[in-house]
């Protein structure tokens, strides 16, 4: 049986962190396909300081490059406007029936499972990667499996803000996705090497 991956979410900016989640997805899980999917709008999300969505792809595409595999999907980026994992999911379902679908979450997001839009619905055809940073979770949830990871502590949120206060974000992204950053002045001043 085939199996997917997928791995969504707002990525501003994708980080070292991101990076260390997938690989270590992707060597428990060892898909057919690994889709990386930046999000339009997270229902669930604030959505300060989001920048250009091509600066978001580019930096995707920076760490597929890095890691040697996935594939950039951009379903929700395309679609616009809130976008539910639902209708998303249900679309690459229905690309690929017969497919075993993985949908990666942190911690943070397997507490609002239960908030999630047809959350019910979205169990019947696929099963949640929880990614266990320091806290582990524990399930009988038959739609819900574990991969713990080292605790990396590093957030979007406090890589935008430490653009803006003009302090380093050096290894807190990958090297690639650090130079993209300065050169295009991304979340503060626009600082050059």
């Amino acid at each position: 049986m085939k199996t997917i991956v997928v791995y969504g979410g707002q990525f501003n900016p994708i980080h070292s962190g991101h990076e260390m989640v997938a690989s270590e997805v992707n060597a428990a899980i060892q898909p057919d396909h690994f889709y990386f999917m930046p999000s339009f709008m997270s229902p669930l999300k604030k959505h300060d300081a989001l920048i250009e969505v091509e600066h978001r792809i580019k930096m995707v595409e920076m760490v597929i490059e890095n890691l040697g595999f996935g594939t950039l999907r951009l379903d929700e980026i395309e679609r616009k406007g809130q976008s539910y994992t639902y209708d998303t999911l249900l679309n690459i379902h229905h690309e690929s029936p017969d497919a075993k679908l993985y949908f990666v979450i942190g911690t943070d997001q397997y507490e609002q499972l239960d908030r999630w839009y047809q959350i019910d619905a979205l169990k019947t055809f696929v099963t949640f990667v929880v990614v266990n940073r320091g806290d582990v979770i524990q399930t009988d949830d038959n739609t819900i499996i574990c991969v713990n990871i080292p605790e990396m502590a590093i957030s979007s949120t406090e890589i935008r803000q430490r653009r803006s206060q003009e302090q380093t974000i050096h290894m807190w992204v990958p090297l690639n996705v650090e130079h993209y950053i300065l050169k295009e002045g991304l979340y503060g001043s626009n600082i050059r090497d």
